[in-house]
């Protein structure tokens, strides 16, 4: 049952990460062939600052709904179930309106200090909002089990984002290239708020009311939780981004917009652990919270070996053939060949790590994979402003790989230890 749970899943989260893949794929492809690599940097530079933002909601309210949502239907515990999904619907609301004004009185310092186009703000503030509560409905589709659902609009919206992106490009317009954005995670929000209020009743069938269940301590597991991996998936996640600033702070936009090219070609690579983590994460947690440790730990090892060889077969074609890659954006993009095989062991490391990492997030050791999110960002952080001045470009690279060595080693032997003790309990 579960591992037929897990091939659907897998399949039709496959299915949606393809999708959103080829969007940024396809998005840098077209402004860079249409309008150059230096408004390619100028973009990317504006999105990467939306990002580093939105990841602080999302990863907040996005995974604890993901986890929760998962956990409490294992358990059958139907208030706290819907306390988790009130406050992941509305908790957002409160905290985007707090941002996008802050954002709003303070923009010409912001855009100033992170090389910002000050033409950039309005439709910046519209990608922040919808891009929130798009990812943050994503996760309470996996948090729900409705992944089909989640799969046919995820669909739609990325149609609708390619599309938009598209007609932009040919109508010469780059000031709506962000709002192409902004309209497909709109319908997307839309359709996705529809179909929870229509779905609710039979999420919720088999949850068993508790009158003795106590609100505050929901909240208070529930914003502990979001806190301590909050900070870890901002400092993980956001390094991309961050690095993205730290390019348009010392290098140029042109050399941004090669970099993005790079950037762009790893997306559609980190489909692989993305797939895997937004799959293994909601059962692993209601594995856990079921109490089937047997199960759990069965899940974990077949995963582990399975995205070994998926790793190598899927990596060594990019490394091999990465300057006619990049030729796809132009021949003034193949320059980024070498920074995309600096950068692809990273993602390799990134790829094994998922099972593990996942576990140690799934269940009461959380602590751990976020100390290592925030050594990958501080170690990437610290070379950078060593190696970008000098090596620029490669030092960006570089520095990635750094951050990823360190961090990412660090979850794995931690989660490694771990797990062998978990192992060691199940077999006495």
């Amino acid at each position: 049952m579960l591992q037929n749970r897990l091939l659907s899943n897998s399949i039709y989260t496959g299915i949606a990460l393809f999708f959103i893949g080829i969007v940024p794929f396809v998005f840098n492809i077209l402004v860079a062939r249409y309008f150059g690599k230096e408004l390619l940097g100028d973009i990317n530079i504006s999105l990467s600052f939306c990002l580093i933002i939105t990841l602080f909601t999302t990863n907040f309210f996005g995974t604890n709904s993901n986890k929760f949502l998962s956990e409490f239907r294992g358990r059958n515990q139907l208030e706290n179930f819907n306390i988790v999904f009130t406050t992941s619907i509305f908790g957002p609301l409160l905290v985007n309106t707090l941002v996008l004004l802050s954002l709003y009185f303070f923009w010409d310092v912001i855009s100033t200090k992170f090389s910002l186009n000050k033409d950039f703000l309005v439709p910046m503030m519209y990608y922040i909002f919808g891009r929130t509560y798009y990812i943050v409905i994503r996760k309470i589709f996996y948090g729900t089990n409705l992944i089909v659902n989640y799969t046919f609009i995820e669909i739609l919206t990325d149609i609708i984002i390619l599309f938009g992106i598209f007609f932009v490009c040919q109508s010469g317009n780059p000031k709506f290239l962000i709002f192409s954005f902004t309209l497909g995670y709109s319908f997307f929000v839309f359709i996705g708020l529809i179909i929870l209020f229509f779905r609710y009743k039979s999420i919720t069938k088999h949850l068993r009311p508790n009158k003795n269940y106590n609100r505050k301590i929901v909240l208070r597991k529930y914003f502990k939780y979001g806190l301590i991996t909050m900070i870890g998936n901002v400092s993980s996640a956001g390094t991309s981004y961050i690095s993205m600033l730290f390019i348009g702070f010392y290098l140029s936009n042109s050399e941004a917009g090669i970099y993005s090219s790079v950037i762009a070609i790893i997306s559609i690579v980190m489909f692989i652990p993305r797939l895997l983590s937004q799959v293994l994460l909601p059962e692993i947690s209601n594995l856990y919270g079921a109490g089937e440790k047997k199960l759990l730990r069965k899940t974990i090892l077949t995963s582990s070996f399975f995205l070994l060889l998926v790793g190598i077969i899927i990596l060594m074609p990019f490394f091999i053939f990465s300057g006619k890659i990049l030729s796809l954006f132009g021949n003034s993009f193949i320059n980024g060949s070498a920074i995309l095989r600096i950068m692809i062991p990273a993602i390799f490391i990134r790829i094994i790590s998922v099972p593990i990492v996942t576990f140690l997030y799934a269940t009461k050791y959380v602590i751990y994979p976020n100390i290592g999110g925030i050594m990958i960002l501080f170690s990437s952080v610290v070379a950078w402003m060593i190696l970008t001045p000098i090596y620029k470009l490669n030092g960006i690279a570089f520095g990635y790989l750094i951050g990823v060595i360190i961090g990412i080693g660090y979850q794995m032997i931690t989660g490694l230890i771990i797990f062998k003790s978990f192992s060691k309990n199940i077999s006495d």
